[in-house]
């Protein structure tokens, strides 16, 4: 079946906004149940002028009722965000700041928060097309995980799913209902005349939300004014990739210059420290040896003080050559020396 490409807004947020789909997927991805589920769709539009750098994003709010493992009910919103490029990551820190942990009424309380992320890119250091970002309460004392949950805490952190749709690979049928959701992301099998804008789904359909999503995607390329909507998104897309974000692009590459002579310049401090501190040493230990020889020198001077002063009194003394020798240890010739110094 011949269907559009959910990364696109249209398509995206044709099936998001569906509220059983939307339940098919959060329960996969937080593997929990939805009791029920509310949801807002917000987008954010700018013109189409390359000074304005407010992207335009699609973001999905859910205000769900989900049932925890012991039977508990509990409340929590979850923002669903979709990201075709890297440079939309700060704008999902605005939207998060500004909206994500903001009471929607005056009456209304706080509530702990999940994000989902859909990416049409790839990340550099993750392979999994699908990953979960979880929390844990650890006791640093004893490095123990603790059991337990604080409304606190809930409150001012949370949870992220990420899903890679450039890394999703489903070789032959998808096995779980985990793989069936993630199949129609999968940015593969392109019909060759619309490039990346429509996709043969070839997997057999055995899950009722797939079934769904599958169905309307595929309305949205057969229906004229639908398919008019998505053309006009990937236009969008188009100028905004050689835009705004070529122009953001541009900004994080300079930040990452910014940030990678920064490190440099931290790696030669550190090292000139390095350097400083092992020729201070070095100093150090030759001042000591040079010392430990003085005092070995001035040591022996005094010893050598000292056996003269003996020999010289006992000579006095009336003491012989044998007697002197015997009790300081000297030659003969070394006794001689002192006596006719």
């Amino acid at each position: 079946m011949i269907i559009a490409n959910p990364l696109y807004d249209t398509a995206f947020k044709k099936i998001v906004s569906d509220p059983e789909i939307a339940t098919a997927m959060i329960e996969t991805l937080l593997e929990t149940k939805v009791v029920d589920i509310a949801l807002t769709p917000t987008e954010f539009i700018k013109t189409m002028t390359a000074e304005d750098k407010n992207l335009k994003f699609l973001c999905v709010d859910y205000s769900a009722n989900i049932r925890n493992k012991d039977g508990t009910e509990q409340k929590i919103l979850i923002e669903m965000q979709k990201a075709t490029g890297a440079e939309h990551i700060l704008r999902f820190r605005k939207y998060l700041a500004d909206a994500g942990y903001q009471p929607k009424t005056k009456n209304e309380t706080p509530i702990p928060v999940v994000t989902v992320y859909f990416l049409g890119f790839k990340l550099q250091h993750v392979d999994t097309p699908c990953l979960k970002v979880a929390r844990q309460y650890i006791d640093m004392l004893n490095n123990s995980v603790l059991e337990t949950k604080e409304r606190f805490v809930e409150l001012l952190t949370h949870d992220s799913y990420i899903i890679q749709a450039p890394r999703i690979n489903i070789n032959n049928a998808p096995q779980t209902r985990l793989e069936n959701i993630l199949s129609v992301f999968e940015q593969k099998h392109f019909v060759e005349e619309d490039k990346e804008v429509t996709i043969n789904y070839k997997y057999p359909i055995n899950d009722a939300a797939v079934k769904k999503m599958v169905d309307a995607l595929h309305y949205i390329i057969a229906d004229p004014e639908e398919r008019k909507e998505l053309d006009a998104d990937v236009d969008w897309q188009s100028h905004e990739y050689h835009t705004t974000g070529k122009l953001l692009r541009q900004e994080e590459e300079l930040a990452e210059k910014d940030r990678t002579i920064a490190e440099k310049d931290r790696e030669l401090t550190e090292k000139d420290r390095e350097l400083t501190d092992t020729k201070r040493r070095e100093e150090d230990a030759k001042q000591q040896a040079e010392d430990a020889k003085q005092q070995a020198e001035d040591a022996k001077q005094q010893a050598d003080e000292t056996k003269r002063k003996i020999v010289q009194n006992m000579h006095k003394k009336g003491f012989g050559l044998a007697d002197i020798v015997k009790a300081t240890d000297l030659s003969e010739a070394e006794v001689k020396n002192i006596l006719n110094s």
